[in-house]
């Protein structure tokens, strides 16, 4: 195959592999990837620093030479490993936790993997081994797992409980005790992204859907702990979110963020419950196809054309482990008066390009994930898209970012620039 050509684009398998304590993960996985470098091709973090260590392939050397007997790894950088293959190991390896931390966790490697390695369960289970063996994971994400832990806060941005639901309890003073659906928002929308609350409560009021929230008895998913390899409170997590849910009689628990959405769903592992689990996007696209909500208005048309970007743990990761969710949006968008198409980035549903803001990478090296996000908006900007919608608050917080970014270059140059970044919800807020 030439090195121009684009590797294919395969269709992932599902499986479930469970990782025993201290010992590594897909050890069988190290030494069949073949180091054909198809993954660096598509890895949003390779491309950034075209630094080899951190490529897939990269890690998985790193992790192949650690594991082995005569580790050149641990002749490098003096340190001295026992039991590697089987037993525990004592590990304090700055440059490899620094590797394996730069990753957004996107899976995006997996679809062009000849040896169908599975990436997206791989990361996650070789950082819990290696936080099980001593190796510390960045400091920001050790802090927001004191933080989601803390009883004070229980979200990892060091929020008192109390801010959990400010941006709407005015509006809503007399939320129902129990109700059929339960709106679970999520840490990055109950804090930062509170327009995508507001108009997620509009549109549910507006379609006539019997819901009610947590309030402040609402906990961080743990959707974080789990991708920097924290586990050990996620079972007592999901305890205390499943219990308020249950309190509440809920038949359905519906949120708008895709991390917390996989999180709770992991829960049934650890907790007992009859409820179903979906995203706001679901639910959205139900409510609008069965004629729910009245269009009032047309979208503004200095907003338009509209591009949309596919969040990996909604699109791409789904497709491993369920259903990826690519119809509903872009269908939902063309419902909304004014909207007579949506444009599609170079790279979208399952070959989708990460937003950067993944995997804990926003913590780990926040340049890093900015940069990523920024290549984002150029592509935008090149199709010549005027607002990026996407359905994933963390998406849009981080797109948000590099817009700004790309705002203060430009001003130094003398040209204006203006780009839109809104969520689903935003959009169809505006037109009821």
């Amino acid at each position: 195959m030439g090195k121009d050509k684009k590797p294919e684009i395969k269709k992932p398998k599902s499986q479930v592999s469970d990782l025993v304590k201290n010992k590594a993960p897909y050890l069988d996985d190290l030494t069949a990837c073949m180091q054909c470098g198809y993954c660096q091709s598509v890895c949003p973090v390779y491309e950034e620093g075209k630094w080899e260590s951190l490529s897939p392939r990269g890690k998985l050397f790193l992790m192949k030479d650690l594991t082995s007997k005569n580790s050149a790894l641990q002749r490098i950088l003096g340190k001295k490993l026992t039991n590697k293959i089987t037993g525990s190991v004592e590990i304090d390896h700055e440059e490899f936790m620094n590797a394996i931390y730069r990753c957004t966790l996107c899976s995006r490697c997996e679809t062009v993997c000849h040896v169908e390695i599975e990436f997206h369960e791989y990361w996650d289970h070789l950082r819990e081994w290696m936080v099980k063996n001593g190796i510390r994971p960045p400091e920001n994400t050790v802090n927001m797992y004191k933080d989601i832990a803390n009883t004070d806060f229980n979200n990892p941005f060091k929020e008192t409980k109390d801010k959990r639901d400010e941006w709407y309890r005015d509006d809503y003073p007399e939320l129902p005790a129990t109700a059929e659906v339960v709106y679970y928002i999520g840490c990055m929308t109950s804090f930062y992204e509170y327009q995508v609350l507001l108009n997620t409560m509009k549109i549910f009021t507006k379609a006539g859907v019997n819901f009610t929230t947590l309030g402040q008895e609402e906990v961080c998913c743990s959707a974080i702990n789990v991708m920097t390899g924290q586990t050990e409170n996620f079972a007592d997590i999901a305890k205390r979110n499943v219990d308020a849910i249950k309190k509440r009689g809920a038949k359905r628990v519906v949120t708008g963020c895709p991390g917390c959405f996989r999180a709770l769903r992991k829960y049934k592992k650890f907790v007992d419950y009859d409820f179903e689990v979906i995203h706001t996007i679901d639910l959205l696209h139900e409510v609008v196809t069965q004629g729910k909500l009245e269009w009032k208005k047309d979208f503004k048309s200095k907003q338009l054309p509209v591009i949309y970007h596919d969040p990996c743990e909604l699109g791409r990761i789904l497709e491993f482990e369920d259903k990826p969710r690519y119809d509903q949006p872009r269908e939902i968008l063309l419902a909304v008066p004014g909207i007579d198409e949506v444009l599609e980035f170079p790279t979208n549903k399952l070959d989708s390009a990460c937003c950067g803001g993944g995997g804990g990478l926003k913590a780990t090296d926040y340049d890093l994930s900015a940069q990523i996000a920024l290549k984002k908006v150029e592509a935008a900007i090149e199709i010549g898209a005027k607002t990026i919608v996407s359905t994933c608050p963390n998406c849009k917080n981080q797109i948000g970012v590099a817009v700004e970014m790309k705002k203060a270059e430009l001003k130094k140059q003398g040209e204006k620039f203006k780009m839109n970044v809104m969520d689903v919800t935003d959009v169809v807020s505006k037109s009821i």
